[in-house]
């Protein structure tokens, strides 16, 4: 700031010392005192002026902070509420993906408890032995224990394993049959 009122009056000073030299050109007469007098109290005027700008600006540029923080404030409350919502939207959807594979497991389900064991048993062979064990987690356990009994005892230990686990981690799909 010192910097600028120095340039400043620098460039009032010159402008203030040309314009009278031109001046004193000009006219061809000597300047009076007075005149000098006067010029000095010129230069008086503008930089009081000059010192008021600049206090405005101070002003300013302090309200201006306070605003670029307020902003900034704003800014980052609108993102961490942004980001909140995103998750939830995120949760949601992994909650609908969810209903929307547990709805097609139960179709199936319906399907195999539907079909003759054997039959059944063929098909759930050849799946991963996740699937079908969510898919045997949806039938009746009678139903469910015929599909089995007739598959490769490997296989059907392979998924029978899977079955129990998955059955105690989610007691609420349990046999909606």
């Amino acid at each position: 700031m010192k910097s600028q009122i120095s340039k400043l009056l620098a460039v009032v000073l010159i402008v203030s010392i040309y314009s009278t030299v031109a001046y004193t050109k000009e006219t061809q007469k000597p300047q009076s005192m007075s005149s000098i007098v006067e010029k000095i109290n010129q230069l008086k005027m503008m930089e009081k002026l000059i010192n008021e700008k600049l206090q405005e600006l101070k002003k300013e540029k302090e309200q201006l902070k306070k605003e670029k923080e307020a902003f900034n404030k704003y800014v980052k409350s609108q993102k961490a509420k942004l980001e909140a919502y995103i998750k939830q939207k995120q949760a949601e959807l992994e909650s609908l993906k969810k209903r929307i594979a547990n709805e097609k497991i139960k179709k199936l389900a319906s399907i195999y408890s539907n079909a003759k064991p054997q039959a059944a048993a063929e098909e759930l062979s050849r799946m991963n032995e996740d699937l079908a064990a969510q898919i045997l987690l949806f039938m009746q356990p009678r139903k469910a224990g015929a599909i089995i009994s007739k598959m490769n005892p490997q296989k059907a230990s392979e998924i029978f394993q899977r079955y129990i686990n998955k059955k105690s981690q989610s007691p609420q799909s349990t046999n909606t049959q």
